[in-house]
């Protein structure tokens, strides 16, 4: 039996799943985030390294899988993939080690075509493409805005404004409040300004504000056109830089951000995005993006990947709540 490895670690969780050559999901683990910045990889690493034994143990294996896919937040520069396959090669997690830049498991989940791109939108975001010739890129450290942290910033600041009268009443006031459990404005902003609210808890504000604007609230709304513009801006600047404006791809849109209720982020992407390639086709990934991370496996090892495969995959997946990163 070939075994392989395919994981997912970003900045607020670590997935691994260990599955068979037939698509049959044979062991899965979830550990805390694996996203770092710098030199020293072995901490962040040792996460990655654990969560993975753990995805093998449940599989009752060892370090007998015949290949890793580790797509890994964090991994941007070419030495930045050096470094965790080094680390990642002593752990003995399989006979081969493969670092990739996060982006492109939720990009490999999506495409039904060897070319296209990504915009991954989570705690952060990035945005990866591979060209039709082959060639690949990822913003990496060149991303400058995006995702749940900006959301719930935005959200924060524009229940400051609504009390202080710079702007009119939102919803996400009572929302806000209601969630990290304060009873005045006043009272969230001193403990915001002694650093008194879990982290967790405060990217969680992202989903009120879908839920706000699909409420027809205008401040959340316009948090939300913000974003899919910025967003969306990665997409075109990857179309330019590769000549893609007058084909047909895809743009996949994976992270827990596009998982939020009501259609304004994505229908705002859209517009931008066919501004500038009124050819590209705007979708969503068929499996999380860890399971984009065992498909590229699956393709290191010309192994098909066909609708037999993908349904064997999608029928031995944990349940939905394996993967969630709401905080609520």
């Amino acid at each position: 039996m070939t075994v392989v490895i395919g994981v997912d670690g970003g900045t607020t969780k670590t997935i691994a799943l260990a599955a068979d050559e037939q698509g049959r999901i044979l062991g899965c683990a979830r550990g805390p985030g694996s996203n770092w910045t710098g030199e020293e990889v072995e901490v962040p690493m040792a996460v990655v390294a654990q969560t993975t034994r753990q995805a093998l143990a449940q599989a009752g294996l060892g370090g007998e899988a015949a290949l890793g896919v580790f797509c890994l937040a964090g991994a941007d520069w070419p030495e930045d993939h050096t470094r965790r396959e080094v680390v990642l090669g002593r752990a003995g997690l399989a006979q081969q080690v493969i670092v990739k830049n996060d982006s492109f498991g939720g990009l490999r989940a999506g495409l039904t075509r060897p070319y296209g791109m990504v915009i991954a939108a989570g705690t952060g975001c990035n945005a990866a493409v591979i060209a039709p010739d082959g060639r690949e890129w990822v913003f990496g450290y060149y991303e400058t805005y995006g995702g749940a942290v900006t959301i719930a910033q935005e959200a924060f600041a524009a229940v400051l404004r609504a009390e202080d009268g710079r702007d009119p009443a939102t919803r996400l006031t009572d929302k806000a409040l209601a969630h990290l459990r304060f009873p005045t404005v006043e009272a969230m902003l001193r403990a915001h300004v002694l650093h008194r609210i879990d982290r967790r808890q405060f990217i969680a504000l992202c989903p009120l504000v879908f839920e706000a604007a699909l409420e027809g609230d205008a401040a959340a709304e316009a948090i939300l056109i913000r974003q899919g513009k910025g967003l969306a801006e990665y997409a075109t600047a990857m179309i330019r830089r590769f000549g893609l404006r007058d084909l047909e791809f895809e743009v996949v849109l994976a992270g827990s951000v596009f998982k939020g209720v009501g259609p304004l982020l994505i229908d705002t992407i859209t517009q931008e995005v066919h501004r500038a390639a009124p050819r590209a086709v705007i979708t969503r990934p068929r499996f999380e993006p860890v399971v984009g991370s065992l498909l590229l496996a699956y393709d290191r090892l010309g192994l098909a990947v066909d609708p037999a495969l993908e349904a064997r995959l999608q029928a031995t997946l944990p349940e939905a709540a394996f993967f969630d990163t709401s905080g609520r």
